[in-house]
Formats: C-alpha cells, structure tokens, sequence
C-alpha cells in the first residue's frame, strides 16, 4: 500500500504540472511549448496512474491470503493466479502504451499527428488493449469483493456482525464501480483530436480508481481504531495450579495445528485428619499426578489479521488485539 501511495502522489504531481501547462484546455489555444510540456507530463503521470490501482490491488490480495490461512476451505491458488495477472497484464499494458509508436517516442509525447499516423499504430489497438485490461481489473475487484464475503459466511458470527464485516471486507465493488466508468472512458483513445481537452475525463477517472483502491483496501485494517471496550480481566490466582513441571514434552506440527503433551503435578488436600497437629511432621495430603493434552494454534500473521478485520478466529488467538 505504501509503493501504491507513492505511484498514486507522483501521479498527482504529474498531473498537476501538466494542468498548468494547459491540460484541460482546447489544443488550439495552446502555445506550441504548452502542447508539448501538457502532454508530456501527461502522457508520464498516466504510467504511475495505472500502475497504482494494480499494487493497490495485489496489496490486498496478500491481505486476502493471510485471511485465508484461517479457513482451510478456501483455497488460495486464485489468489495468486489474480496477483500473477495484475502484475502481467497492467505492466504488459503501460509497456504496450509507451511502445506503439516503436522508435518514435516523440510522436507520442509530441502528439504530432501527421507522425502519430505514420509511425504509430492505430488507435483501435490502444482502445482494444485498454479495453481488455480495463475488463480484466473489473474481474479481481469483483473477485475481491466476493471471496470475504465467502469468509464471514464460514464464520459463527451474529448476522449484526457479519453484515458490519461485509461492509468492511466487500468495499472493492467501489473500486469495482470506478474500473467501469474508467474503462468506458477509454473509447476516447479512438476518436481523440483534442488531445489536452479531450482526454480529461479519462484522466480524472483513473485518478478516482487508484485513490478509491488505495482507500477500500485500507479500512478494513483499521477496524481496532474504531471499537471500544476492556481489555480481557487477568487469570483468576485461584485458578492456577500448586505446581507445574514440565514432563517428557514433544510437538507434533502439522500446517494448522500444534499439540502438546506434558504432566502436571499438584497437590491436594484430599481430607482434614482430626489428628493433623500431632501429624504435622507427615506429609499432607495425596500427591497427584494427571496427564494433560493441550492443543493450541500458533497466534502468528494470519490470525493477526483475522483479528484486526474482526474475524471469529483471530479475536479468540488475539483477544488483546481485537479488544472486545
């Protein structure tokens, strides 16, 4: 999220320096250095624009995976198979973007359009190309809004709870919303003449996709920050045994769950002797020995998340993180 935020703010400046030289006015009120330096800064700052929203979205698909890590019937293989083609398609199409006019990179920064048409490929592959990436972004944010839906309902949480979570977990559909309309704007690319007015929309409109990624995949993690409670009471003295020793301890390990086994010695006073002052030179009581299994799961990554997004169990491994 934080390389996101960073390709998000060069985004930003890019884009503000070229509004100053005459982005978003007509092309023929422009001096001939305005055209150049507008597009230009332009022309960069939508690499970083694009870029964004694809980290946004691989950073939280590595949320994703450590929420999955808690629930062995999800499978985590499309997860990864939706990180692998964020990466591949959107840098295969900034790549595609800056290369379509070959050798000729000032025709495009230039957009000198007698060398656009003579040195560059048509527009309707640019169009054709931002349309497939466009569609393809709309699939993972459609599949990052369904798979915590698929999360809470394996839960055992209320449905007052459940609903809160899925406003949190599901808010990709907004991202989902803003891959549409960006995607729609991207027809501009075929019919464009007006190059520093005409391109506005689509402009703005990748603006709102990257900062609206950025945006629904960080507030779930901040959960903690808005619940108010106790911390959990400390354990009751009474509760504690006499004595602990550590017997003959082994762990047998397996992807989920750990199991440990040792004995425990106290003692208990099993009866009162009427005699016990003149008996007070003779041990006490019966000395007990009880054999106990103790299964835990490790409190590591996964659960942590699980507690900070309000999951059932990560907040039962983590009750200090999760406050109830």
């Amino acid at each position: 999220m934080a390389v996101a935020l960073i390709l998000g703010l060069l985004h930003a400046a890019l884009m503000t320096t070229s509004i100053h030289y005459g982005e978003g006015q007509h092309w023929l009120y422009l001096t001939k250095q305005n055209q150049n330096d507008a597009i230009f800064y332009g022309m960069v700052g939508l690499a970083f624009g694009n870029l964004s929203p694809m980290v946004g979205r691989v950073a939280f698909c590595i949320t994703m995976l450590y929420l999955t890590r808690t629930d062995p019937r999800v499978r985590t293989w499309p997860i990864w198979a939706f990180i692998a083609g964020q990466l591949i398609v959107n840098i295969a199409g900034v790549a595609f973007f800056y290369s379509q006019c070959g050798s000729h990179f000032s025709a495009l920064i230039e957009s000198d359009y007698p060398q656009l048409q003579l040195y560059c490929l048509k527009p309707v592959y640019q169009t054709d190309y931002g349309y497939f990436v466009g569609a393809f972004n709309c699939l993972t944010d459609a599949f990052l809004t369904i798979l915590p839906a698929v999360l809470i309902n394996h839960t055992r949480l209320s449905n007052k709870k459940k609903v809160g979570l899925v406003c949190l977990l599901c808010l990709s559909i907004l991202a989902l919303a803003a891959a549409v309309v960006k995607t729609y704007e991207a027809k501009i690319f075929r019919f464009v003449s007006d190059y520093t007015y005409d391109l506005c929309d689509y402009v703005i409109w990748v603006s709102i996709e990257l900062n609206v990624v950025m945006i629904t995949s960080s507030i779930p993690l901040l959960r903690p920050l808005f619940r108010r409670g106790r911390l959990p009471d400390e354990i009751d003295p009474s509760l504690r045994w006499d004595t602990i020793t550590m017997g003959s301890v082994f762990s047998k390990r397996n992807n989920r769950m750990s199991k440990t086994h040792f004995s425990v010695s106290s003692q208990e006073r099993i009866f009162e002797d009427p005699r016990r002052h003149e008996l007070s030179a003779l041990p006490q009581g019966i000395q007990v020995t009880r054999e106990v299994e103790v299964a835990y799961q490790p409190s590591d990554a996964p659960f942590v998340h699980a507690a900070l997004v309000g999951l059932v169990m990560g907040e039962i491994l983590n009750p200090r993180l999760a406050r109830t």
